[in-house]
């Protein structure tokens, strides 16, 4: 099921059906994508699982959010809860998830992953967000914030959270729900110039031509 431009949503009976498409996925990807556009094109993979019903409103709710920031959050390609690895493995009693195709989160990740994502989507757009907020409302230091972020997505709190921002900023001048210097300041930004420096050393384009080149 597509669930916009960029994402498809997809259910499996099968946890070993379920690895076995993701790896089909990823090995046809570079066959798929043009040569020139390579290098813009990335394809993230979440894989969980969970109940149909909980106190969510929607079906699945849960998986479908913790899979959604495995793809979004997570540097590696290819992003496995726990339960998955186990699943799979019981289900292929001589064979094991191989860890140069796959980052298996561990439960304490899992768990730091949704406190993170929890807090940062309710606080993100706040332009006066920043570290020190960031570790204080996780209950952690700087610095086990600074290695646990490094771990899950490579970046320092400080990229992460410009990152995050320029992502969301990139949706708003794809859907074009604003100018630039509304973008920016929705986004977080205190200067639409800073925003379009920013814009530029992460996508390699001016918020300007962007526009120009996306207005249908």
């Amino acid at each position: 099921m597509k669930q916009d431009n960029n994402s498809y949503l997809t259910s499996f009976k099968s946890v070993t059906n379920t690895i076995l498409c993701a790896l089909k996925i990823q090995s046809n990807f570079k066959y798929i994508t043009p040569k020139f556009d390579l290098p813009n094109r990335k394809l993230k993979i979440g894989i969980g699982c969970g109940i149909p019903v909980t106190d969510k409103n929607s079906i699945f709710e849960e998986a479908i959010e913790l899979t959604t920031r495995m793809c979004e959050i997570v540097k590696d390609q290819i992003v496995i809860s726990n339960e998955i690895k186990s699943l799979y493995e019981s289900e292929n009693r001589n064979s094991f998830i191989n860890k140069d195709h796959f980052r298996t989160l561990k439960p304490s990740e899992e768990k730091f992953l949704s406190i993170l994502m929890d807090y940062v989507e309710k606080v993100w757009y706040d332009s006066k967000f920043n570290v020190d907020d960031l570790s204080k409302s996780l209950g952690y230091s700087k610095s086990q914030v600074y290695r646990k972020l490094m771990s899950l997505t490579g970046k320092s709190a400080n990229n992460f959270i410009r990152e995050f921002r320029l992502h969301r900023a990139l949706t708003l001048l794809h859907e074009q729900k604003g100018n630039i210097s509304e973008v920016a300041f929705a986004t977080g930004f205190n200067s639409a110039a800073y925003f379009s420096k920013c814009f530029f050393n992460k996508y390699g384009i001016l918020p300007s031509k962007y526009i120009q080149q996306h207005i249908i």
